[in-house]
């Protein structure tokens, strides 16, 4: 698309950060229904069908502002009303192990990041980029769009209970109750400002160098086929995160894990940076590095609301602070391409990333889980 429509990096990358900045407004909106019986299965539908209208119309864009509108605004619209599947749906499902319930959950990510490049790179040779999004939008239209008409928001509301139905039970012996929060008690509590922040400063790196890894590389001089390999190591690593972290996370407090996942994202974001020139596996080895921070952060920061303040509002919850998340896990990808723009180098960028995740660090360390009157939820 650069190459025929003559775009900058910085024009097409800031329709990837619109997508999600147009969230910080859609958010408070949809987040207020996804506590509703049939609110997520509504939203989800709705906007699978905007997603791939805008994913199908693209094929046919000739100007900026074009692609602005459908891929950054619609998309952007589209993909707020169908992330309350994670943030809402899965963590009423489990208590017990509801860690790996999302990590497990969000395995299309990582899968996706490895199968994409894999399958759209040949279909590009074959129709040319326009008809690739033609066939990315009749995908999205059958694998996320009408899938959405079998979800159920909680287990209750088809006879059933958390965990399987099986009684989750605390460490006593005793019966294990989850106590919930509403959202007003929530945001009266410094934890949950300082989660806010956190997850926000940490969510920066996310999708900054997944979007530009290829780019850094070819960049550098290394070959499209190192450049292409950093993708498919970020894919696999990916998937190898979820699967890893599953095991760790339901047996450790998700802070201390979120804590341990940021300081490790933030030494492995530069080391692009000390990378010799000419090393065969170089792609190899800074792709698995990076997909094992961004495989397991991603599913996991949307985890805090319901693991601090149960799982009765925890869509009107995290509605209250994802608006802020969104702009920082938004402008990833324009931050790196707008300082490789300005410096011509990713380092300033990179190095910003560090600075954002050792700031997650200390936010996370100062959210101590909140005491105080509760309301028990009635599951």
């Amino acid at each position: 698309m650069r190459d025929e429509l003559g775009w900058s990096r910085s024009e097409i990358f800031f329709a990837v950060s619109m997508r999600g900045w147009i969230g910080i407004v859609i958010t408070p909106l949809v987040s207020r229904y996804l506590d509703d019986k049939n609110g997520v299965r509504i939203m989800t539908l709705v906007g699978g069908l905007m997603n791939t209208a805008s994913l199908i119309l693209i094929s046919q864009v000739h100007e900026q502002w074009q692609f602005l509108l459908l891929f950054g605004v619609i998309g952007g619209v589209a993909q707020t009303a169908q992330t309350g599947i994670t943030v809402a749906i899965v963590p009423k499902w489990f208590i017990a192990r509801r860690a790996s319930a999302v990590l497990f959950s969000t395995l299309g990510g990582g899968l996706a990041a490895l199968i994409l490049p894999l399958f759209l790179a040949p279909l590009d040779d074959e129709i040319g980029w326009r008809g690739g999004w033609l066939v990315v939008g009749l995908l999205a239209l059958m694998l996320s769009t009408l899938p959405t008409v079998l979800l159920r928001r909680q287990p209750e509301d088809v006879g059933l209970l958390p965990d399987g139905g099986q009684q989750t039970r605390g460490v006593s012996g005793r019966p294990a109750q989850e106590v919930s929060f509403t959202r007003k008690e929530a945001m009266g509590t410094p934890a949950f400002w300082l989660l806010m922040i956190g997850v926000a400063f940490g969510s920066l790196a996310c999708n900054g160098v997944p979007t530009q890894v290829t780019n850094m590389f070819t960049e550098r001089g290394f070959s499209l086929e190192t450049a292409s390999i950093a993708l498919v190591a970020y894919g696999f690593a990916s998937i190898g995160a979820r699967l890893v972290w599953a095991r760790v996370v339901d047996r450790h407090h998700l802070r201390v894990v979120l804590m341990i996942l940021a300081l490790y994202g933030a030494f492995a974001m530069p080391v692009f940076l000390i990378i010799p020139d000419g090393i065969g596996n170089a792609g190899l080895a800074y792709g698995a590095l990076v997909g094992f921070f961004v495989g397991a952060y991603i599913p996991l920061h949307g985890l805090v609301w319901a693991v601090y303040f149960g799982r009765a509002q925890v869509g009107a919850i995290s509605g209250a602070a994802r608006p802020l998340g969104i702009v920082f896990l938004s402008g990833g990808p324009f931050l790196l391409a707008s300082t490789r723009d300005l410096f011509g180098t990713y380092t300033v960028g990179l190095l910003l990333l560090s600075v954002s995740l050792l700031v997650c660090v200390g936010c996370l360390y100062l959210a101590r889980p909140p005491a105080g009157p509760r309301q028990v939820a009635s599951a």
